[in-house]
């Protein structure tokens, strides 16, 4: 990938005794300093020094400081900068940059952007410099331009018009976030950034199970609607596994903190048919009437499917769902970490195999596609209401683990 060598530096005899100063800032690498020198020759750079950029955005901050007697700025005659464009072996996670070179007024400009539009730059502001001279680090260290996911919107986006009974069948790029997971049994998940997994706890730790977690492997895919291609792409291996402490495996009835986190190893590359979902910030996403969508590799009339499947269902008013329950005589916990969706008189298209899958709304608001909820539990797959982990309950938890505070 091109990268910028600058060098040549020169700074002119200031009239003042203080020296003006050259602040480089280069994407990739550390801030660097040049002060003046003293009747320093034209095309002489300070100190003879030259550097390579990784990166190909350069910030060149001219500072005159002004006198320490009257207060003044000093007439400097300023900079002059030498920079080509070169081949350097580097490569960029997290999407990455591109080079273009400009022919413009006889003049050469080289732009610098993130692989849009999976990813977007994001600006986190300059280092700070001490007194003495040195650049003061950052408790992240994340100071510079960098390239973060775009969530939530696909470039295929499903018809929300259309009035679809049971299952459709989803098209690649529809829901780009989708995870299938082979844990104890086939399951679904959410991509969220470029390394995260967001699922339903019980799909690692079910609820009664006679089989110890020692050594279980978890496997993780991503990338298409087709079970098959997303086999063929291959696993992606998972770096670590952290369920909410507020789950209880061995409390059958009780779906409570229904929600679990795996960290893949490496960064997984956007595009297309792989992008993460955005997570939920308001309560109004979780209105009566609400309407969301469900996909999942789940069982469908009695037969595992191959293929992706999706349901439009609404969020259902929360004492429907509880005096349902109740008619049903079940035990089963509807606590306010939950919500449901479906129709009492409609089939439940959601089934077995789609749990940890993620239940999502559109933001009109924000215009991207929001995991509201997870795919957690329900009273088999016939009529009635399905139950969701609410993902807005567990936000900090969410951003405090995939920041390392857990």
């Amino acid at each position: 990938m091109p990268g910028l060598r600058v060098g040549k530096l020169p700074l002119e005899k200031p009239p003042l005794h203080k020296l003006p100063r050259q602040d480089i800032t280069a994407n990739g690498m550390d801030p660097n300093r040049f002060c003046g020198q003293q009747g320093s020759p034209l095309g002489s750079p300070p100190g003879q020094r030259e550097f390579v950029s990784p990166g190909n955005r350069l910030r060149l901050t001219f500072r005159a400081p002004a006198s320490s007697q009257d207060r003044t700025t000093g007439l400097h005659r300023g900079f002059l900068a030498l920079y080509q464009a070169v081949g350097v072996n580097h490569s960029r996670t997290r999407g990455g940059s591109e080079a273009i070179s400009i022919a413009e007024d006889n003049s050469s400009k080289i732009q610098n952007h993130c692989q849009e539009p999976y990813y977007q730059a994001v600006l986190a502001g300059a280092l700070p410099c001490t007194t003495q001279g040195l650049w003061r680090e950052t408790q992240d260290r994340e100071e510079l331009p960098r390239c973060e996911p775009v969530c939530g919107r696909p470039l295929t986006p499903i018809a929300q018009n259309q009035e679809a009974l049971g299952s459709s069948k989803a098209k690649l790029g529809n829901f780009p976030w989708q995870a299938f997971t082979s844990i104890y049994g086939r399951g679904g998940g959410a991509l969220l950034g470029d390394r995260w997994i967001l699922t339903a706890a019980h799909t690692i730790y079910p609820k009664d199970s006679v089989f110890p977690w020692k050594n279980r492997r978890v496997d993780v895919f991503l990338g298409h609607t087709s079970l098959d291609e997303m086999l063929r792409l291959g696993n992606h291996p998972v770096r670590r596994v952290v369920v909410h402490p507020d789950y209880r495996q061995n409390e059958s009835h009780n779906f409570n903190g229904d929600i679990a986190l795996l960290e893949l190893q490496h960064s997984v590359p956007l595009g297309p048919s792989l992008l993460p979902v955005c997570l939920p910030d308001s309560e109004t996403l979780y209105r009566s009437g609400v309407l969301g969508y469900v996909s999942g590799f789940g069982v469908e009339r009695g037969w595992l499917t191959t293929e992706l499947k999706y349901s439009r269902l609404s969020i259902a008013p929360r004492a429907a769902c509880q005096a349902w329950l109740q008619e049903k005589q079940r035990s089963e916990v509807f606590s306010d970490n939950m919500f449901c969706a479906g129709d009492e008189m409609r089939h439940q298209s959601v089934c077995q195999g789609d749990s940890g899958g993620v239940y999502v709304v559109w933001d009109e608001r924000a215009h991207h596609w929001v995991a509201t909820g997870i795919v957690s539990w329900g009273v088999g797959c016939g009529k009635g209401y399905g139950f969701y982990t609410k993902v807005l309950n567990y936000l900090d938890w969410i951003k405090g683990v995939m920041g390392g505070k857990d």
